[in-house]
């Protein structure tokens, strides 16, 4: 029995592969351009408070001290300021070393009166050293001269201020012109691409819409199919088995797809998923549907196969059977199962592991740079060069990546190597580092594991921030109960590789079949 699912000609589903493929760099590059016209809008303001800061801070260093002798401050009232301030930092020294060497030789008592007697022996050193140095360096009175001397060199300093100061302004100018005929420019070159990806998408849903349509057909063939097949079974007729458990895959993936059109709501969905290895079954015929925006949690306990789920997912397992169905970050819906793991990236989905997988001999904003690569438009020739294209995307990458990190509350960490770093904020490095891909959909596999209970509290927190400010759906496996019952909107329970619950956090709790794969069955006392 020949089973067809992949409606249009071979040459329109080449054509519309080469538009998907065209119209996600066209966004790369909208993005980027969006990305360089915030970097060209703050130029100025930023040129501005360098420039002003740096001459501010060079005519302060040289009008400080020709203040100061304007207000009766000699040059031998700063020598012997100087001499005190020396002198009294060689005495808080001694003393600390004396209280040091005492605390192990005496009592406390000992040493407070050890350091008394110290104390009363400086301050008449002190006053003798004072008096010395009003000797050698007597104040000396000022006269109107040289006050007025003092006035005309600062005077002449802050007319070089001024001029400094304007001719900065007049730079500003001819730098706020370029600055803004470069985002007309760049804004006319958006607009170019935005309507070019239109019409791409406009192909993109017409060619899904006829594929549909393609797929009830199929589906009002195929039906009556498997019933006569089974009824064929009935009877005692030879009749592959396997055969109708292909039909049955192909008419529930057509109808997932279709729930998935009437609902667009679901982000997910995962039907009849089995995984053997071998005669294990670490999946079982599981089925759920994770929806735009939630966060969804899975639980079990241990080996119930919830990283097998992930793994499935993501295609480092190619599952035994059944179907993954998703709603990409394109809002097109695709079969996970058509694609290589290096390709989840572009559909949208991004996934952390148990351990932290972090470059530690990288910074931590170049981690995130890292993250980075499938959003990059510049070419191989562009990096071996190492052209302007590549800075001016370098620049808009890196500032995407702090202001994550400021996001999340680690931009301290920024231009720091992650070695030595709490665990609490390695795991929002990793999480940052998921949010660099623009995934819809987050995939994290126990983000609590290893974490004191405040780490998780805090950890729990900025889950809930990511969910809500970047609008991604986050799936996540944890054994932290607590974590899970606080941040998930649903919950899906498997044991064995079954489902044995799936509901709001109240009802897993209240459910006989969790409580009992978890405490175990009460006949058991």
């Amino acid at each position: 029995m020949e089973l067809k699912n992949k409606p249009g000609t071979f040459l329109e589903r080449f054509v519309n592969n080469h538009n998907v493929g065209k119209h996600r760099k066209l966004v790369l590059k909208i993005n980027y351009l969006k990305g360089l016209a915030y970097e060209y809008a703050k130029k100025n303001d930023d040129y501005l408070k360098k420039e002003s800061n740096l001459i501010e801070a060079y005519y302060q260093e040289d009008l400080k001290p020709l203040k100061e002798a304007l207000n009766g401050l000699t040059s031998n009232d700063i020598k012997r300021n100087k001499l005190i301030a020396s002198y009294d930092k060689k005495i808080y020294w001694s003393r600390r070393r004396l209280k040091t060497k005492a605390l192990k030789n005496l009592d406390v008592k000992d040493v407070e009166k050890d350091l008394s007697s110290f104390d009363k022996q400086q301050e008449i050193k002190r006053a003798d050293y004072l008096k010395s140095l009003d000797q050698k360096y007597p104040h000396e009175s000022t006269t109107q001269t040289r006050d007025n001397a003092i006035q005309d060199k600062i005077n002449k300093l802050e007319d070089n201020k001024k001029e400094q100061l304007e001719k900065m302004e007049s730079k500003s100018k001819k730098l706020q012109a370029k600055v803004e005929k470069f985002l007309k420019n760049n804004a006319s070159k958006i607009k170019k691409l935005e309507n070019k990806n239109d019409e791409l998408v406009k192909s993109i849903i017409n060619y899904n819409q006829k594929r549909h349509q393609e797929d009830q057909k199929l589906l009002a063939k195929y039906k009556p199919e498997l019933i006569r097949l089974k009824e064929a079974q009935a009877k005692g007729e030879k009749v592959s088995e396997k055969d109708i458990e292909k039909l049955e895959l192909l008419i529930n993936k057509i109808e997932t797809v279709l729930k998935m059109l009437e609902n667009d709501k679901i982000h997910l969905s995962v039907s009849h998923l089995k995984m053997y290895f071998g005669g294990i079954k670490a999946i079982n015929d599981l089925s759920f549907d994770v929806y735009r925006g939630e966060i969804f949690g899975l639980i079990g306990p241990n080996g119930a196969g919830k990283t097998t789920i992930f793994n499935c997912i993501t295609q480092f397992y190619k599952a035994t059977s059944g179907n993954m169905i998703l709603r990409n970050k394109d809002n097109h819906i695709v079969n996970l199962y058509e694609f290589k793991t290096h390709n989840m990236i572009k559909e949208g989905i991004a996934r952390s592991f148990q351990n932290v997988e972090l470059i530690w001999e990288l910074t931590v904003l170049d981690n995130l740079m890292v993250a980075a690569h499938s959003l990059l438009i510049t070419s191989f020739t562009d990096h071996m060069a190492h052209t302007r294209k590549l800075l001016r995307e370098d620049l808009v990458i890196r500032t995407k990546g702090y202001n994550i990190l400021k996001d999340l509350g680690i931009e301290d960490y920024a231009f720091r190597s992650p070695y030595g770093l709490p665990y609490g904020v390695l795991k929002k490095i990793e999480l940052a580092r998921t949010l660099m891909t623009d995934p819809s959909l987050i995939i994290l596999d126990e983000p609590a594991a290893g974490l004191n209970d405040a780490e998780t509290q805090d950890l729990a927190s900025v889950i809930k921030k990511v969910n809500k400010t970047y609008g991604v759906t986050i799936f996540l496996v944890e054994h932290d109960m607590g974590l899970v019952m606080s941040i998930c909107d649903r919950i899906c329970a498997i044991s064995f590789g079954k489902l044995i619950g799936l509901g709001t956090p109240k009802e897993i709790q209240s459910n006989p079949e969790v409580r009992k794969a978890y405490l175990g069955d009460d006949d058991d006392e």
